[in-house]
């Protein structure tokens, strides 16, 4: 977490990929459910709070850096907002030292890193954050197409749990800052807008080439009325849950069957039967981080409607998932998870768990 803007200005061009996926793309985006805005109570907007306190020396040199490239107002009396603010500690911690360095970067990335910060247009507070599986699904202040038919903002996920309220993967340290432009929480860490597809996060990562081939397999010959798997996890549009094996994960399901370690087993399987494999993996109109899942056992429907079962402990941090045939011979089976071996991979269409084991549908 802690140098997740490093390479910030570098992945500009993977921002602009996306974003022009999203312009191609003509499905109907799913409507955040409407949050009539209670009125605010503070006495001062949230540009004089933040001004008022040295902690935000930061956000605030971010926010004069941004300047009208910010699509909202933070000094707008009239507005209503809700805002996940991070103070300098949040900026040192996620690799931003200094008020120099904000200042050196492009004023469209700053811009960027603030308005994902912000819900225009709502006043969301404490109470008001939900606790339905995976999250709620809002818009925030950062536009990434503005062009008909599509508009689009990049989303924002805020959530209740049993351990507090969360956005995204990152915990409120401090809720309810009110303003008389609407309301503050305080997040330890900013939050980083993603720049890639879930697709494009797959093919830059070298332990995902046998899903990668795996995903070209099964769009080779899919099921009938079985959409194609490379265009979904490249659908700006679209929000996924994906849990993604590695190589060593196809390696082990091809041994424990007899079949040869190797990339090229992949494209001797069934198609029909690769697809539906993968398939398997997808959370659909999900997008569910770590602290999105309930602690321990439960089971949510996949992509093709068969369950996958979870076992999660957040005291531990750990996250395992199996499907129905994930068993051990001889029958009757002994069941086994798959184990996240890294988690909370943002994506601007989902989020990605690695797991260290292929997920079984039958």
């Amino acid at each position: 977490m802690k140098n997740i803007f490093r390479n910030w200005w570098s992945q500009s061009l993977l921002l602009l990929v996306a974003v022009g996926m999203l312009a191609s793309c003509n499905k109907e985006l799913p409507e955040p459910t409407p949050i009539q805005p209670p009125p605010a109570t503070g006495t001062q907007t949230i540009s004089q709070i933040l001004a008022a306190n040295p902690n935000y020396s930061f956000l605030v040199a971010a926010i004069a850096r941004a300047g009208s490239s910010l699509s909202f107002n933070p000094a707008d009396a009239t507005a209503k907002y809700t805002m996940f603010a991070p103070d300098n500690n949040a900026f040192i911690a996620s690799g931003i030292p200094s008020i120099a360095v904000i200042n050196g970067m492009p004023v469209a990335s700053v811009a960027a890193l603030v308005n994902y910060h912000v819900m225009p247009g709502l006043l969301l507070k404490a109470a008001d954050f939900k606790t339905d599986f995976p999250n709620m699904y809002m818009q925030s202040a950062l536009v990434l197409s503005s062009a008909p038919p599509l508009a689009y903002r990049m989303s924002i996920f805020p959530r209740k749990h049993s351990t507090g309220n969360w956005v995204n993967n990152l915990p409120i340290t401090s809720a309810d800052v009110m303003a008389s432009n609407g309301v503050m929480h305080g997040v330890p860490f900013l939050l980083s807008p993603p720049t890639q597809v879930i697709a494009q996060i797959l093919a830059g990562n070298a332990n995902f080439t046998y899903l990668m081939a795996a995903i070209a397999r099964g769009d080779a010959g899919p099921p009938p009325g079985g959409q194609a798997l490379l265009p979904l996890l490249s659908n700006g549009a679209a929000n996924f849950t994906l849990f993604a094996p590695t190589n060593q994960a196809f390696n082990n399901l091809f041994a424990a069957l007899g079949l040869p370690q190797d990339i090229s087993t992949i494209n001797a399987l069934p198609t029909q039967q690769v697809w539906g494999i993968v398939a398997f993996h997808l959370l659909l109109n999900k997008r569910a981080f770590f602290r999105n899942f309930p602690d321990g056992q439960s089971t949510f429907p996949s992509l093709i409607g068969v369950p996958q079962q979870y076992k999660v402990s957040l005291a531990a941090g750990t996250l395992e998932v199996r499907g129905p045939a994930n068993l051990i011979p001889p029958a009757p089976g002994t069941p086994y998870y798959a184990k996240a071996t890294a988690m909370d991979a943002h994506a601007v269409n989902g989020v990605v768990h690695t797991i260290d084991a292929v997920l079984l549908p039958q």
